[in-house]
């Protein structure tokens, strides 16, 4: 039997050391290889792996350097489809709202998978719904709706 090809993992968000998730990889006895950042800014996604074969998210490459060394790895990350992805950012403050490093503050709005809709079409659909709100308060703030 061909002994298994060990895979490279990057991760970010709440599996990071010292955030909520990271007990996940610790329970799966996945071995920490050294720390490494995105090359550049990225706005990485905060929620489940599902969802990317209906629009929820999607994978794409990123450049991340290993901490120390400086070796330039190859990854992927999840980041919101392109379908709501402005809308959202801008919603949710735009450029004065963008964050240098993901810390444990942030990790603290994480909604966990218990309080979470059941499936990804649900979760598109409160995207969609969370755009929405910031749009109609701002014709209501305008005199546009009632």
């Amino acid at each position: 039997m061909a002994e298994a090809t060990p895979t490279m993992v990057f991760v970010y968000g709440t599996l990071k050391r010292g955030f909520p998730n990271h007990s996940l990889l610790v329970a799966s006895a996945t071995p920490f290889v050294g720390a490494a950042s995105t090359a550049g800014p990225a706005s990485l996604i905060i929620g489940p792996y599902s969802g990317t074969h209906i629009g929820v998210y999607e994978r794409r490459p990123i450049t991340v350097v290993v901490d120390g060394s400086g070796e330039v790895v190859q990854a992927e990350a999840y980041f919101a489809h392109p379908s709501y992805a402005e809308a959202l950012w801008r919603r949710c403050g735009g450029e004065e709202a963008e964050i240098g490093e993901y810390t444990v503050d942030h990790a603290g709005e994480y909604v966990p998978k218990s309080e979470r809709l059941a499936d990804a079409a649900g979760l598109i659909d409160a995207i969609h719904r969370f755009v929405a709100t910031a749009t109609d308060n701002r014709r209501r703030a305008h005199g546009l709706l009632p």
